[in-house]
Formats: C-alpha cells, sequence, structure tokens
C-alpha cells in the first residue's frame, strides 16, 4: 500500500497533542498525585496546599496541553518548510518508507519503537521524542496500518 500527503496545521497540532498527552502510566501517577493532594486538603490542616496543588496540576497540565502545545506546533509548522512538503509513504513487508523533497527515511518495523493513534493521526515513534506523523485520512485502508503495526510492532500504546 502507498499513499501521498501533505500534513496540515492541524494535523501537526493534533500530533503534538496526542504525544503531549503522555501514556496511560504517565496518567496513572499523574491521578495519583492529584488524589493524594486532595487527601491531603481532606485530612490534614495543609487544605490551601492539597487543594491548591491538585488545582493548579490540572489547569496546568491542560494549560500546557490546549495552550503552550498548540502555540509551537503551529510556530513549528510555518517555520519549518518541510513539514509542508507532499510526502509519499510506502508500506511493504519490512517495513515503512518515506519520501519526500526533504529526505527519505527507510524505517524497518523493527526500528519503530512504538505508535499511537487518535483524532485521525497515527505517531509512528523511532525513539521516545521522535516520530513520524501519518494522517489517517491519507490512507486508503486504515485497517491496514492498524494491522501491519500490531503484528509488526505491539499494541497501540494510546
Amino acid at each position: 500500500m502507498s499513499c501521498n500527503y501533505k500534513l496540515t496545521q492541524p494535523e501537526v497540532v493534533r500530533a503534538m497533542q496526542l504525544h503531549g498527552r503522555g501514556n496511560n502510566r504517565t496518567l496513572v501517577v499523574l491521578s495519583i498525585v492529584g488524589i493524594a493532594l486532595v487527601l491531603i486538603g481532606v485530612l490534614t490542616d495543609y487544605k490551601a496546599i492539597g487543594f491548591g496543588g491538585s488545582i493548579g496540576g490540572i489547569i496546568g497540565y491542560f494549560a500546557v496541553l490546549y495552550l503552550l502545545i498548540p502555540f509551537n506546533a503551529k510556530r513549528q509548522y510555518k517555520q519549518l518548510r518541510a513539514l509542508k512538503n507532499e510526502i509519499h509513504m510506502t508500506l511493504s513487508p519490512q517495513g515503512i518508507d518515506f519520501k519526500s523533497e526533504s529526505g527519505e527515511s527507510k524505517l524497518q518495523w523493527d526500528d519503530i519503537h512504538k505508535w499511537k493513534s487518535a483524532n485521525g493521526v497515527y505517531l509512528l515513534y523511532v525513539t521516545s521524542n521522535m516520530f513520524h506523523t501519518v494522517p489517517s485520512r491519507a490512507l486508503p485502508n486504515e485497517n491496514e496500518l492498524s494491522r501491519l503495526l500490531t503484528e509488526n510492532v505491539g499494541a497501540r500504546t494510546a
């Protein structure tokens, strides 16, 4: 299967938000810390610290996810010409090839560390913080990409 696509600014924003959201383990740890802070507020005389810390943490998390990350993603999209180039992606039994005016990347299945998908984008991680973005709209058969990733990389992480 092969396809051509150009990433749009909203897709880049959604990809960065999906990456910035963290994995399930991160969300569990943040929830535990929030619950612990609420319990401190309820069970001790340090109510301001407990409730303030949990409310501040929640506000901070969502401010980063819905204000800071979109602002930075839009700025990166404007600055980095390679994000606007047409990309040709080819799936094969050996892996995934990406080609564009800016360069070429041949990923063997073993090179993909993990993958995520949500809100119309796939993130294919080559390290814990570097990923290729593939918009769902570009795929003639989205199920085939999901199947190949599950078979060759493992289950989706988020």
